[in-house]
């Protein structure tokens, strides 16, 4: 027969064990529910948990004696999460992606934010203020063509170097936005991915993002970089990190219509709901056109360009498609451009300037799984 202060004993060992159970259990919730999240820092600046900074990145001044400066939007959250940077202005006459970060920077809630949102607003300070297409105005350098910078160099290769070394760095994931520039016209838009550099890893989270912005056209980038300094572009800096990373296109000839900027703010939501930095499903297109490959025509001449009138971006085209001709100043006719492949009319000359070695025609070849 068992005795009663025994079956006391046992009762009370039990109730240790469970008082134990369950406050180490609440103890481990309260460790997931609430971990311990750093402070965030960019350049000089630290960021507590749940804040968020606007201010600038300075570029130091060179031997050019000339300096200029990176406005930046940095909001950390209170929870976990990764980093993801939202770089817009790298061309400084693409003003869809700059307009599109103004009025997402006023949208994100750090306190209710998971990891951490760093939005460039215009990395090419003096091509936008001296509204500029591609170039740079002081050394004539293409930023888009300028990673991962030099910090002893020209005044564009060390807004370079800052943006590799304070935001891409720094970075778990990044996209570029782009549009069509001031003399491009440019449709339909799309988000592109590297399909070869940077690992499968890195290729298989690059797509994923490249769906997750929404968009119906995705393009596939091709090709890979042997080292940092073959890697000029800047998604491809990136990915040649080890950070996934893509590029967006919505926009055309220096326009600021809603239709342009707003699916530039849609898609970067997207990507935070597909990242969980922020709640919710990100809205997926249903059957993305895939673009496997891109043929480029580039212009013989200076002169002036007349685009064919019966094509538009946006078009499918086949091969030998009439798209224009380049005159001399004097009207005379210099050259006849026409299409060398089939494919959908990405990118089309809008303006009349044209120079020798422009790329003035971009065809996109549709991917075979998007034929059947």
């Amino acid at each position: 027969m068992v005795k009663p202060k025994f079956i006391k004993v046992v009762r009370r060992v039990a109730m240790i064990l469970l008082f134990v159970n369950s406050t180490f259990g609440l103890a481990q919730d309260n460790k997931v529910e609430n971990p311990v999240v750093n402070a965030f820092q960019i350049g000089n600046i630290v960021i507590s948990p749940g804040k968020t900074y606007r201010g600038n990145l300075k570029v130091p001044s060179g031997g050019d004696k000339k300096e200029t400066f990176i406005p930046i939007t940095v909001n950390h959250g209170n929870r976990p999460g990764p980093v993801l940077s939202l770089i817009a202005g790298i061309h400084g006459s693409e003003y869809s992606p700059i307009l599109a970060m103004q009025e997402l920077a006023g949208q994100i809630d750090s306190s209710q934010l998971s990891g951490t949102l760093i939005i460039v607003h215009i990395a090419n300070m003096p091509a936008f203020v001296g509204r500029t297409v591609y170039f740079g105005p002081d050394d004539l350098k293409n930023l888009n063509r300028s990673f991962p910078g030099n910090i002893d160099g020209t005044i564009t290769e060390r807004i370079a170097y800052i943006l590799t070394s304070e935001v891409i760095a720094r970075s778990d994931y990044l996209v570029d936005i782009h549009s069509g520039d001031a003399n491009e016209s440019l449709r339909p838009s799309y988000s592109a991915y590297y399909g070869e550099a940077g690992g499968l890893e890195v290729v298989a989270e690059s797509k994923r993002l490249a769906v997750a912005f929404g968009l119906e056209t995705i393009v596939q980038f091709s090709g890979s970089y042997n080292s940092l300094d073959d890697a000029i572009y800047t998604s491809a800096q990136a990915v040649t990190r080890g950070i996934p990373a893509i590029d967006i296109e919505s926009g055309e000839l220096g326009n600021i219509n809603d239709k342009f900027i707003d699916p530039i703010i849609n898609g970067s939501l997207n990507i935070m709901q597909e990242l969980s930095m922020i709640n919710g499903q990100p809205a997926l297109p249903s059957n993305p056109l895939l673009i496997s490959e891109r043929t480029r025509v580039y212009s013989s001449h200076d002169g002036i360009f007349y685009p064919g009138p019966k094509v538009q971006t946006g078009d499918y085209i086949t091969a030998g498609t009439f798209l224009g001709v380049v005159t001399d100043y004097h009207g005379n006719m210099l050259e006849t451009i026409s299409a060398p492949s089939s494919g959908v009319l990405l990118i089309l000359f809008g303006t009349p300037p044209v120079n020798k070695g422009d790329n003035i025609v971009v065809i996109g070849s549709v991917a075979e799984s998007a034929k059947n």
